[in-house]
């Protein structure tokens, strides 16, 4: 989750597939997560958390963690947290293999942060699908 936007995707009915969706801006995500979600009828909403590369609790994963406290204040929609750790550099390398997507990257920020949100997502729908 980023101070400035944070990236957004959803899954498919059966939770294969994670397909990136337009970043929000942070001010006031969480209505525009719940509204979303109402959308999509989502049964989860899957948050980034960003530990420090020693694995603690930094200023950035504390925030994220508000805002976490500040979701399940207004929905009943259960979240769940996947260490998002080295998603963005995954999610650029995945991109920069797109052809035409180098440019569009540095117009978009969202665009990467959206990518990222798929790697996590996408991660995190492999890991319950393999239990």
């Amino acid at each position: 989750m980023g101070d400035k936007r944070i990236g957004v995707a959803v899954s498919d009915p059966t939770l294969t597939l994670a397909t990136p969706r337009s970043a929000i801006p942070r001010h006031r995500a969480e209505s525009r997560i719940l509204k979303l979600c109402q959308e999509e009828n989502a049964s989860l909403i899957v948050v980034g958390m960003p530990f420090l590369a020693s694995g603690l609790i930094g200023t950035q994963a504390e925030k994220t963690q508000q805002f976490i406290d500040n979701l399940t204040d207004i929905t009943d929609v259960k979240v769940a947290t996947v260490d998002e750790r080295l998603s963005t550099v995954e999610a650029r390398k995945r991109l920069q293999e797109s052809p035409g997507r180098t440019n569009r990257i540095k117009k978009n920020k969202g665009l990467l942060d959206s990518a990222s949100a798929a790697v996590l997502l996408q991660t995190y729908l492999d890991q319950i699908r393999n239990k």
